[in-house]
């Protein structure tokens, strides 16, 4: 089962002739990416952003949890300022509505697996099975998982939906005009935006205004996952208190920082010292990983808008003592020459928005 079969019950495949938007709706912001086919190449016709703090009357960069007609608002807002034209789309929703996990099952080649990982997920799934839409993947055992727990090992990754998530972004999708869009977990969104078939095994760190996760890939599927409580909006709220300004203020430094500036050394130690508990974790995930598989992961790919801020990419490598690079999603899509810098300055912070966008072309 591949990626793009996860959750393709909940709706039918989009028609690509007219582009295809992919939404992804965080805590702190909207944003949207549409691509269309030209010429057999899929190419980036707009996106744009909009954050949801002052639709409440909260700073720039704030976790909020917004009522639905100012949802509602803040999507018909993105769109139209972003020109999107599409009315095809992919819904990437978000992890604090979904639930992820991999589990083993001991099972022979003849039985029905099936039915022995719904009796898994009625075990590890915080919630009753009637309350959501279930999916699931049998991913590949390595030879050292192998050997260590026998034959009949087999490894299944557990995906879930809350339904009344589902029910309330299909409202709101509705409202705007967008009928019954395809919907995936975002995790699957980002690393459809940043794999690379080329490559074997690959780690992910994702870096949002609420929480940090880091995805480890094999062969494009989701073999492990790992969320901790600390992102972009935490490490605003450390600079305020550090500087003795405004979360506003602050958010505007972190987003301008200069390494030049007098009060970057300060800035910089606040801002690390919200991660550094994140990453300390994600290295020893990444070790155990390691070890059980006998799988080596020589490269961390970094994304998300709380990438952006200098300086992060060489702490987070100094942390994990490996090689971290800053992702690049845009890279997979066409788009005209003089946007190249922009592009890779904002590109982390599109990965799931486009990464969804690009799930109506496979």
């Amino acid at each position: 089962m591949k990626l793009s079969d996860l959750f393709s019950s909940t709706s039918n495949k989009p028609n690509t002739s007219n582009g295809v938007v992919g939404i992804d709706i965080g805590s702190s912001s909207i944003k949207v990416v549409e691509l269309q086919e030209r010429k057999g190449v899929i190419t980036l016709a707009t996106y744009g952003e909009v954050q949801l703090g002052p639709y409440i009357g909260k700073s720039v960069g704030e976790s909020v949890v917004l009522e639905p007609k100012q949802e509602q608002e803040a999507l018909i807002d993105v769109i139209r300022e972003s020109a999107v034209k599409t009315r095809g789309a992919v819904f990437a929703t978000p992890l604090s509505s979904s639930f992820v996990t991999n589990v083993s099952i001991e099972a022979d080649a003849d039985d029905d697996l099936a039915a022995m990982v719904r009796v898994k997920a009625r075990k590890v799934i915080p919630a009753s099975l009637s309350e959501v839409t279930l999916d699931w993947a049998e991913v590949e055992v390595t030879k050292v998982e192998e050997e260590s727990n026998g034959e009949n090992y087999r490894n299944v990754l557990i995906a879930a939906i809350q339904n009344s998530a589902l029910e309330r972004f299909k409202i709101l999708l509705q409202f705007v005009g967008l009928n019954n869009p395809p919907t995936e977990i975002e995790c699957f969104s980002t690393i459809r935006g940043l794999y690379k078939s080329e490559e074997l095994d690959v780690a992910v760190i994702d870096i949002g205004a609420v929480s940090s996760k880091m995805y480890i890939i094999r062969k494009g599927l989701l073999m492990r996952m790992y969320r901790i409580r600390a992102g972009g909006a935490l490490a605003t709220k450390q600079i305020s208190e550090a500087l003795g300004v405004s979360f506003q203020e602050a958010e505007e430094m972190k987003f301008a920082a200069d390494k030049n500036a007098a009060n970057f050394s300060e800035m910089k130690r606040a801002h690390n010292t919200s991660y550094d508990r994140a990453f300390r974790e994600f290295n020893q995930v990444l070790r155990e990983y390691e070890k059980k598989t006998g799988i080596e992961l020589s490269t961390v790919y970094l994304t998300g808008g709380g990438a952006l801020f200098p300086g992060t990419v060489a702490h987070i490598k100094e942390v994990l003592n490996r090689d971290v690079l800053m992702a690049n999603p845009f890279s997979k899509v066409a788009y005209p020459a003089f946007m190249d810098d922009t592009m890779h300055q904002i590109s982390p912070s599109f990965s799931v928005a486009l990464g969804a966008a690009m799930r109506a072309f496979e």
